[in-house]
């Protein structure tokens, strides 16, 4: 009996069964990068809803607890009005918000959205006591964490006062 044919049509055979099988993996890997990238958009929603959703909170914070109100009310004053559990409060308060900021930007979230963080910056320092808790203490902790984040608290501020941010 003569082996050669056989051989060439098992060598076929096999051949055929190996390109079914990588058809079949090239398919499945496509259904798992849809799925990973639908699973990547449900977590940026997710991330961008809990965002906002601790925003909301924030800001609602000042308007609901009655020392933090207080305290909000007189932010024109600057920092050295304040005595110190008021002076903790409102810093606390601030740093939070910026805390927040850090931690959207790290996450990624609306990096080509700059409008975003001016927006943010500006809540904080729109009044004497945020520009003077910028100034003392988290301008440093802005540029060492992110130097483009920094930037943009620079711009907002000298908007916002009309003077240039001093050199650290």
């Amino acid at each position: 009996m003569d082996w050669e044919p056989v051989v060439a049509v098992s060598q076929i055979a096999t051949g055929l069964a190996t390109l079914i099988v990588a058809v079949f993996l090239a398919g499945q890997f496509t259904l798992q990068r849809k799925t990973l990238n639908r699973a990547h958009e449900d977590a940026d929603r997710d991330l961008s809803m809990s965002s906002v959703s601790l925003l909301q909170e924030y800001q609602l914070y000042r308007y609901t607890k009655e020392q933090t109100s207080k305290v909000w009310a007189k932010r024109d004053e600057g920092l050295d009005s304040f005595n110190e559990s008021e002076y903790d409060t409102i810093t606390t308060y601030l740093r939070i918000g910026y805390t927040q900021i850090i931690t959207d930007r790290r996450l990624g979230r609306l990096l080509n959205s700059p409008i975003y963080y001016h927006w943010r910056f500006t809540a904080l320092l729109d009044s004497l006591c945020g520009q003077e808790l910028y100034t003392q203490q988290m301008r440093n902790i802005l540029i060492n964490n992110d130097p483009a984040l920094g930037e943009i608290a620079d711009k907002t501020y000298e908007e916002l006062t009309g003077n240039p941010v001093l050199a650290l």
